[in-house]
């Protein structure tokens, strides 16, 4: 088991944000975590990366307690994420951006000719080649989105959370997106997502664990989670049964 989440709480004030929320993630699967706006996504995310201390529970991750860990410390474990607020550095090229991302890591290296070396290699893995010497203030979102994961990937992860990597992107572009994530996934990665669009979160998990107010609802594979009454009636709507 590379992920293991055992009775993890956390409350701001009076809400509980996360409440005694267990699930499992094996190394090479993509799991998705979905639920409503506020249900506590984005809060276990931060919970995993260090951005937040959990009240309780434990977080066990390639066979050791992280919970409560500095997020310095996330990348040299083996833990990247991306954000659903992008912050590229403007003023650098694409692949001075994937450079800083690979000082940090279990790999992590000062050699700038090698850091230069592998970044363009993770620009290549995400359809950026092309971009590597364009700054990043002249992209567009798809790219910018696409250097944000190159530069997670490059601290070589073994685990890799995204939070709405697909968040504003047309049809095509997520699409697009969608076929770099399961490029990722046969390179040895192993993902954890959230994500609102239905179809792109059904069409790459092979598990989906579904939280509401703070709680674990649901867990299952996509059609159990499609066809769940819990879920519908808290998430996916009737359209969806």
């Amino acid at each position: 088991m590379l992920l293991q989440v055992e009775q993890l709480n956390k409350a701001f004030g009076g809400l509980k944000a996360v409440n005694n929320v267990n699930f499992s993630i094996q190394s090479g699967e993509i799991v998705g975590l979905i639920g409503p706006n506020g249900s506590g996504k984005t809060t276990t995310l931060n919970l995993l990366t260090g951005f937040l201390k959990p009240d309780s529970g434990s977080i066990i991750f390639d066979g050791m307690e992280i919970a409560g860990n500095p997020r310095c410390s996330m990348c040299g474990n083996g833990i990247a994420r991306t954000f659903q607020l992008i912050k590229p550095f403007l003023n650098l090229t694409a692949v001075q951006n994937v450079m800083i991302g690979r000082a940090f890591g279990k790999e992590a290296t000062m050699n700038l000719k090698l850091a230069e070396k592998d970044s363009l290699v993770e620009l290549e893995k995400v359809g950026l080649r092309d971009e590597a010497y364009t700054l990043a203030k002249d992209m567009t979102l798809m790219q910018r989105k696409r250097l944000e994961l190159a530069r997670a990937l490059a601290s070589k992860p073994k685990l890799l959370l995204l939070d709405e990597l697909m968040a504003g992107l047309n049809h095509a572009e997520a699409d697009d997106a969608m076929e770099t994530i399961r490029e990722i996934r046969k390179s040895g990665v192993t993902i954890l997502i959230v994500e609102h669009i239905v179809k792109a979160i059904m069409g790459l998990s092979d598990r989906i664990v579904v939280l509401n107010m703070g709680e674990k609802v649901a867990e299952g594979t996509a059609q159990q989670i499609m066809h769940d009454p819990r879920v519908i009636d808290v998430y996916l709507g009737k359209s969806h049964a």
